[in-house]
C-alpha cells in the first residue's frame, strides 16, 4: 500500500487528465463546483500553516503527530482538501450529472485508501497516542465533539504563516492554475 503513496501525486494527475478527455457538461457551471475549490484552497493553506513541510515527498513519514490547528478537527485535511478541489473540478467542468457523481466517487475512495494507509502507518509510529486522538477526531468530516478542542487548540495565525503555507505549495498552486487555463481553453473551443 505504500506504493498508494508515493504514487498519489500521479494518480491525482490521472484523475485530472481523465476529467479534461470527458466532454464537458452542457448549461450553465455549476458555482457550487467554485465554492469547493475555494473552500479546498482554504483548507489546504491553514493545513499547511500546522503541518509544514514534513508531509513533503514520496516517503510516508511524520517526526511528530501534529494535533493541532485544523488537525484537532480532521485527521486528514490535506485529503479532503484534495476531494473538495477535484470534486469542485469535477462540477465545473461536468455539472450535475451522473458521471460526475461516479467521478467524484472513484476520487473518494482513493482519498479513503489513501488515508486508511496514513492511518496504519501513524498507528504503527505512535501507538497509543495516535489511537487517542483517532477515536476524538474523525477522518474527513468534524463533528461536534471536535469543537472545543480546536477552540482551544487554535489560535491567531499571522498573515506571514498563511503566506508561507501558501509558497510551501507553490507547486500544487501552479499545477492547479495550469490545468484551470487548460479546462478554461478547452471549454472555450467547445462553445
Amino acid at each position: 500500500m505504500k506504493t498508494l503513496y508515493k504514487m498519489r501525486g500521479i494518480i491525482l494527475g490521472v484523475f485530472a487528465l481523465a476529467l479534461l478527455l470527458v466532454p464537458p457538461g452542457g448549461g450553465m457551471r455549476s458555482v457550487s463546483g467554485y465554492l469547493l475549490i475555494a473552500v479546498g484552497a482554504a483548507l489546504r493553506v491553514s493545513a499547511r500553516t500546522v503541518i509544514g513541510d514534513h508531509s513533503r515527498g514520496n516517503t510516508l513519514d511524520a517526526p511528530s503527530l501534529v494535533t493541532a490547528g485544523v488537525y484537532s478537527r480532521v485527521r486528514h485535511p490535506l485529503y479532503l482538501s484534495n476531494l473538495l478541489i477535484g470534486s469542485g473540478f469535477a462540477l465545473v467542468q461536468l455539472g450535475w450529472q451522473a458521471l460526475t457523481f461516479a467521478f467524484v466517487s472513484g476520487l473518494f475512495l482513493f482519498v479513503f485508501l489513501l488515508a486508511s494507509e496514513e492511518d496504519r502507518f501513524l498507528s504503527e509510529r505512535f501507538g497509543a497516542e495516535f489511537e487517542k486522538w483517532r477515536a476524538d477526531t474523525p477522518a474527513f468530516f468534524p463533528g461536534a465533539r471536535t469543537k472545543t478542542a480546536f477552540v482551544k487548540k487554535t489560535g491567531c495565525i499571522s498573515v506571514k504563516k498563511y503566506f508561507t503555507a501558501f509558497i510551501a505549495d507553490r507547486w500544487t498552486w501552479t499545477w492547479l492554475l495550469f490545468y484551470s487555463l487548460l479546462l478554461v481553453l478547452r471549454n472555450k473551443g467547445v462553445g
